[in-house]
Order: structure tokens, then sequence, then C-alpha cells
């Protein structure tokens, strides 16, 4: 149930006289191979309640409970409809981060932008329909699961090019801006390149600036309005999105070091700076004013890479010695160790689930390691998983239910975490060759994997605890990248020596098909969806970077 979401006072004065709906279907049924009439005066209890009473109920289900309430009769099938429980229910399925991220496509934009954002898979009447209902609470819930129906009852995508950008130096890194609004590039030629949507569709470059050497990464704040990009000679520079759209270097910090990929904590007041000597920094921002240092940590070993929990107030460090070190802030803002665990070969990747409760390790050790956060505060190792080979990554579903590893042994395997806190394997994937990695959906509902075999593998949670494979993504070399759009809708996927980037979604009837093919005249190396699900932005061996817009 959504209480903020509810357009009814839970207070309010029931009816005394409930309306006694006529359930659908025949009086007749077989028992025993028996014929047996139903009596029409005999009606479940439930109907006997007040319609206020019936509204609470349904908004405790889940969506899958909620479509099947619809079939059992016209009452409830309307009942549903006026009061958008199957929206709210479908909204319901992501974690609170991920809402976030969704409510920021629909809040960010003005009324016009968001029609123009629905013409190309809705009809006229349907936008204005949504329109009118913009003030209500639960508008971004109805507008995201209206798209998203209409893109799975589109039977194939089309593709108009909006953006057409050479690039003279190879570019290393792409990404859009959370609000969709913005796109950036970097290349090896230590060059930021900032586009901007214009009114119309189409984009061109908003800003450009440079670095002193290699760039490793761009990293958008999660409300869109920061930018931070990093470098090799360890500086990172941070832009600030002006009120007039433009965009404008306000901060540049400089490490001993190369600078790892930043850090936003989910409300966007903090990020970590890490680098290469050591050295893990944390800065604070208050509105309108600059950034400042808040605390350093300082680790005994060279770090390969650092993480911020979503609250900001534990770090994980992993280290050049295969560990994986926990730092949490103490109530006196000192920052002190509060686990460490260790693999015996290389530590590819380490990761906090997104509530910060959970942490998954990846190893060259043929293992996996689950741990959790105990009660007073400690850490503890709960669950090995074991492959026959290396473990490239572990990660969590956004809800932190469940974890899925991909391994050089050709298998991706997924764990789920029971209600006793216990994780049990639930099922495993198979490839002909290594799985480089594999990625759940928003909601937690599918599994993607991407393997050298040059196939990615979409598996579905039919029930709690059973996955079946939905559909196999064909490339001509291995698979580099697949990665879901923010809603779960559909995946995108590119691979070695393939000049095509694939895009399936969900159909109508729920099994996955393809929807789109995205064609560059050289092998596209990246690839990355915007979060609204409107444009894709990929990149060739070329130095060519065109924005596709997806439509219906």
């Amino acid at each position: 149930m959504d209480p903020a979401n509810s357009n009814f006072s839970i207070d309010a004065s029931l009816s005394s006289t409930p309306k006694r709906p006529r359930l659908e279907g025949p009086s007749t049924a077989v028992s025993l191979g028996r014929g047996v009439r139903v009596q029409d005066n005999i009606e479940p209890a439930f109907f006997h309640l007040p319609e206020e009473i019936h509204v609470k109920i349904i908004r405790y289900l889940e969506f899958r409970d909620i479509t099947r309430v619809t079939e059992v009769c016209t009452y409830l099938r309307d009942l549903v409809k006026d009061n958008k429980a199957l929206e709210r229910a479908w909204f319901r399925r992501f974690p609170s981060p991920c809402q976030y991220q969704l409510k920021t496509i629909v809040m960010t934009k003005d009324r016009q932008q968001l029609r123009d954002w629905l013409k190309p898979f809705a009809n006229r009447d349907t936008v204005e329909s949504l329109m009118e209902q913009q003030n209500c609470t639960y508008f971004p819930a109805l507008l995201l699961f209206t798209n998203c129906k209409l893109m799975s009852q589109c039977e194939r995508f089309k593709l108009e090019k909006k953006a057409k950008k050479p690039q003279r130096r190879l570019v290393n890194g792409v990404t859009f801006s959370t609000d969709s609004r913005y796109a950036v590039t970097c290349d090896l030629g230590a060059k930021v390149k900032i586009y901007g949507q214009k009114t119309g569709g189409s984009w061109k470059t908003k800003a450009t600036f440079s670095h002193n050497s290699r760039l490793t990464s761009a990293t958008f704040s999660p409300n869109g309005r920061h930018l931070v990009t990093t470098s090799f000679d360890g500086e990172a520079t941070i832009c600030d999105l002006g009120d007039d759209g433009s965009w404008e270097v306000k901060t540049t910090i400089t490490h001993r070091g190369q600078v790892k990929p930043v850090n936003f904590s989910a409300d966007g007041g903090h990020l970590m700076i890490a680098s290469s000597c050591g050295a893990v920094k944390i800065y604070g921002q208050k509105i309108g004013e600059s950034w400042e240092e808040k605390a350093t940590i300082i680790h005994n070993h060279r770090v390969n890479s650092a993480s911020l929990s979503s609250d900001g107030r534990q770090v994980l460090v992993v280290d050049e010695k295969n560990n994986a070190t926990i730092y949490v802030q103490e109530d006196d803002e000192s920052w002190k160790v509060k686990g460490n665990f260790s693999h015996h070969h290389s530590l590819y990747s380490a990761s906090f689930s997104t509530d910060g409760r959970h942490l998954a390790t990846a190893s060259g050790d043929r293992t996996a390691k689950i741990c959790d956060l105990q009660s007073n505060g400690s850490w503890k190792e709960i669950v090995e998983v074991v492959h026959y080979d290396e473990v490239y990554s572990a990660r969590f579903s956004d809800n932190g239910r469940n974890l899925v590893t991909a391994g050089k042994d050709c298998r991706a395997k997924i764990y789920g975490r029971k209600a006793s806190g216990l994780w049990v394997k639930e099922a495993t994937i198979k490839h002909k060759d290594a799985v480089g990695l594999a990625y759940f959906s928003a909601d937690g509902r599918h599994v993607v994997t991407a393997s050298r075999d040059k196939t990615a593998q979409i598996y579905g949670q039919e029930t709690p605890g059973s996955w079946v494979h939905k559909a196999t993504i064909t490339h001509k070399g291995r698979l580099l990248s697949a990665t879901f759009s923010a809603d779960g809708c559909y995946v995108l996927t590119i691979a070695d020596d393939d000049k095509r980037a694939k895009i399936y979604g969900i159909s109508a009837d729920g099994s996955w098909v393809k929807k789109a093919t995205i064609r560059h005249k050289r092998q596209i190396t990246l690839a990355t969806l915007s979060a609204d699900g409107r444009h894709v932005l990929s990149v060739d061996e070329s130095d060519k970077v065109m924005i596709t817009e997806l439509g219906g």
C-alpha cells in the first residue's frame, strides 16, 4: 500500500450501504465429475464490505495479484481502474532510488516537453487524457506505466537520427544525465563534450573543456545539475548547470595519483573521490554553495576502486592486496574500519546493495562472497558462491533481494535472500563461453547476461525463486555490453566486430522480441540509453557519436 499516493482519507467515514457487485461467469461448476449448481444468492463476504475497504485491500496487493483481480468481475475491474491500483503497484516494484530516478524523468519536464515525449507512442487523446491528471500525486506512476505499456504494444521502434558528431580522439566514456536532458562524452585526447537537447528534439554541443591528461570517467549527479570528470593526472573537475542551461567549471580538485570514478550519495549532497595513492576524500555541498572537503580516509595500500553507499555513511575500498575494506562514519564524523574481506587472487569487483546492508565481492579465486551488516554494526561473511573458474562480477538487484554472478566458467548464478536472511541459489544460466557480465533490471524481475559466445540471454522471474529463459540475443562477436532501460522494458546490446546495436523489448504477451537495430558504418564500441528511454547514444571505432531517438 502506498498511503502517500492515496486519494482518500484513512479517517473518512465509511458508507453504510456498500454496493453488491455480481461475479461474472457461469452458475454451474464440476465437483468429482458431477455437475453442481452454484446458488446465485451466495456472495463472498468480501463484497459486503464498504468500497473504501475494498480500495485499501487492493492497494496492499502486488501487481500480479491486482491483474488477476481485474478478471473476477466488472466491479473490481472498474475499482482497480478508478484508483490507478495497477499503475501504483507497478511503480512500487521499483526500490526508492529507482523511483527517484523515474520521478526525475517526469518532474523535470514541463507540460509541452511531456507531450513531445509521449507523442511517439501515444495518440493525441491518450496524451491529453494523461496531461489532465498532471496534478495528481500518482501522475509519475500513471505516465511511466502507460508509456511502458504502449512501448510493449509497439512491434518495432522507429529510429530517427537526432545528432551525428565526429570526435578526433578515441571516445572512452558516454553517459546521459538522470533527467535525460544532457549527454556527455570524454575521449583519450582529454576533451569533454556536453550535449543538450534543443526544442524540436535535435541535440547541440553546450560546452567543451579539457583536462591535462587522459580522462578516466564522467559522472552526473542524481539531480543532473553537476558533472564530475576525472583524469589520470589526479584531477577532478566539477561542472555546474546554470539556470540558463549553460555549463560552467566551478571546482577543480587535485589528488596524487590516478583519480578513480566519482560516487555521489543518493541525494547528490555528497561525493567521494578516491585516488590510487590511497587517499579517499568526501566532499559536501550546501544549496547554492561550493563543494568543500568534509573528510579524508587514508588507506594503507594502493586503491584499485572505491564506492560510496547511498546514504553517504559507508565507503568500500578495494586495494592491490585483494582486500575489500568497509569504512563507516561514526557519530563524531570520524571514519573507522568495520569490515575487511580478502580473496586469494584478483578482486575484480565489490559493491554495496542499494540499502547499504549487503556487500558482494567477485574474485579470480573462483568465488564470490556475500557479506551482511550485523545489528552491532559489524560485517560478517554469509555465503560463498563457488564457480569452476574466475568470477568476473557479482551484482545485487536494486531491491537487494537477489544477487547475480558472472564467471569465466560459462555460467551466471542467481541467488535469492529468503525471509530468514539466508541466501540460496535460485538459478544457473549457462553459456558456451565465458560470461563477462550480468545485470538485473531496475525492478529486479529480469536478468541479462553477456557472453563471449556472441549471445546475451534474458531470464525472467515467474514467481519468487523461479527464473525462466525469455530470449537469446545473437551478435557477430563477443558481447561488450547489455543494459536495461530505467523502466526495465527493454535491453540494449552491442558486441565486438559488429556494426549493429540491438534493442529487445517486452511485447504485449510478456515475451521478449527484437524492437530495433541501430546501424553504424564501423564497429560500435560504446552505447548507452537515456534514463527516459527515448534516446540511444552510440559511438563507433571511427569516433562518430550518434544520438538516435526511439519512436513508435
